[in-house]
């Protein structure tokens, strides 16, 4: 078979290479990789898929949180009557620590694709920013690696409760 002439405009290769390397792609080292590869073609509720997660992090209990860090945690909003819609367990990073309220951006309110999108741009939409009242929580954090963010940004462990 004769070799095809090259003109410039072809690529030279666009089969790519290291496709599991982004930086939204599962850690190899990560603390949750056997609870997703004993979970694999295997239905599980939401409560216990959260209870694994907490089990998992529990050494990570915190009492303060850091800005810039990532938490889970369950949370019982002072206001909750009032709000139109909240989540019992929030995915955030601390933006700010203002007197007895944590600004955090919450995974859970925009979409799981828009959520790696936004950890892969670290920039996170407005509609993510809640305030948190620490004691709300119950005072315990659940710190979580940053390598291990995009990974639970995609389990379902959301909970939102809605006020019509």
């Amino acid at each position: 078979m004769p070799s095809t002439k090259r003109n410039g405009k072809q690529r030279g290769n666009t089969a790519g290479t290291g496709f599991g390397s982004s930086k939204s792609s599962p850690n190899a080292n990560s603390k949750f990789e056997h609870l997703i590869t004993d979970l694999k073609g295997k239905k599980i509720s939401k409560q216990k898929l959260r209870e694994e997660v907490f089990n998992i992090l529990y050494d990570n209990a915190v009492e303060n949180v850091e800005e810039g860090n990532y938490y889970f945690f369950e949370y019982d909003p002072k206001f909750k009557s009032v709000l139109r819609e909240w989540d019992q367990y929030p995915l955030i990073q601390v933006l700010e620590i203002k007197g007895n309220q944590i600004l955090g951006a919450n995974l859970h309110y925009i979409s799981p694709n828009q959520r790696l999108k936004s950890l892969n741009n670290k920039q996170m939409p407005a509609a993510t920013f809640h305030y948190y009242i620490p004691q709300k929580a119950d005072n315990l954090f659940f710190e979580v690696d940053e390598t291990d963010v995009p990974l639970l940004s995609q389990l379902p462990l959301d909970k939102f409760h809605r006020n019509r």
